[in-house]
C-alpha cells in the first residue's frame, strides 16, 4: 500500500488530495484510515492494512457524492457472501469536504456517468416547480435547466441531482404539458437495468418551444457517440 500512495502523490501536475474518512459498513463495526484521490486512482488507507484498497479510475464501477461530505464508491470486486455481488465502499469524511472541483476531476478521469446529489447555486435558463413521484407519495422541488445539465433543486437531500446532457441523460420525454420523465444512467444495482427514470408532475406546463430544444441537443450528442442508447 505505501508503494500505492508514494506513485499517488507522484503523479506530476497534481498531488493527491487527502482525506481522514470513516468507512461505513452495514453490518459490521465501522473502520477508520484515509482517503488519497489523484490523477491516477482513488485509494483507501485502512487502519487494518487487510482493508486498503486501491482502484483506478478503470476499477471503479460507479461513484456516487452523497453530500459534500459522504460518497460511495461501486467496485467490481465480488462479495461471496452475497452470492457474488459487486462490493460498494462508503466513506464519510471527518476532515475536509468533496469540493464541486474535485467531484469534477474524478467525473472527469471516470469517463462514465456518476450520481452527483449535490445542487448548489444554477443560473438556470428554465426552470419549472415540480413534484418528483416516488413508487409511493413523492418529494417537491424545482427542475432548473441550462445549456449542458439539468438539475434537481430539493429540500429532500437524497432526491437532489445533477444530470449532465452529454454525460447522464438517456431521454427525456412528455407525454402531456404537465409530466416530464428523464431517463438516466443510474447503475443501480437493485434493478436490471442500468437507466433510471425520473418522473416530474409540472406545477406548471411545459414551455413547448424549450422541451423541443432539449430533445434536438440530446440528439445532437447522442448522434456523435459510437453507441446511441
Amino acid at each position: 500500500m505505501r508503494l500505492v500512495l508514494l506513485l499517488l502523490c507522484g503523479v506530476a501536475g497534481l498531488a493527491a488530495q487527502t482525506f481522514d474518512v470513516i468507512h461505513k459498513k452495514p453490518h459490521w463495526p465501522n473502520g477508520q484510515g484515509r482517503i488519497h484521490i489523484s490523477e491516477e486512482a482513488i485509494a483507501f488507507e485502512a487502519r487494518k492494512e487487510k482493508n486498503s484498497r486501491s482502484w483506478s479510475y478503470t476499477d471503479i464501477q460507479h461513484f456516487d457524492r452523497v453530500s459534500k461530505s459522504e460518497f460511495v464508491i461501486l467496485s467490481y470486486e465480488d462479495q461471496k457472501w452475497k452470492l457474488g455481488r459487486d462490493r460498494e465502499f462508503r466513506f464519510v469524511i471527518s476532515s475536509g469536504e468533496l469540493t464541486d472541483d474535485l467531484m469534477e476531476t474524478i467525473s472527469r478521469r471516470l469517463g462514465k456517468p456518476v450520481t452527483n446529489r449535490v445542487v448548489g447555486e444554477v443560473a438556470a435558463q428554465y426552470e419549472l416547480p415540480v413534484k418528483h413521484l416516488h413508487t409511493f407519495g413523492g418529494c417537491e422541488g424545482r427542475l432548473l435547466f441550462t445549456n449542458d445539465a439539468v438539475y434537481y433543486s430539493t429540500e429532500h437531500a437524497a432526491d437532489a441531482r445533477e444530470w449532465k446532457l452529454a454525460r447522464d441523460v438517456r431521454a427525456v420525454s412528455s407525454v402531456d404539458p404537465y409530466l416530464l420523465e428523464i431517463r438516466v444512467f443510474e447503475n443501480n444495482r437493485r434493478d436490471f437495468s442500468r437507466t433510471g427514470v425520473y418522473r416530474f408532475q409540472l406545477k406548471e406546463s411545459l414551455d413547448p418551444e424549450w422541451y423541443r430544444a432539449l430533445k434536438l441537443r440530446l440528439y445532437d450528442l447522442r448522434a456523435g457517440q459510437s453507441v446511441i442508447p
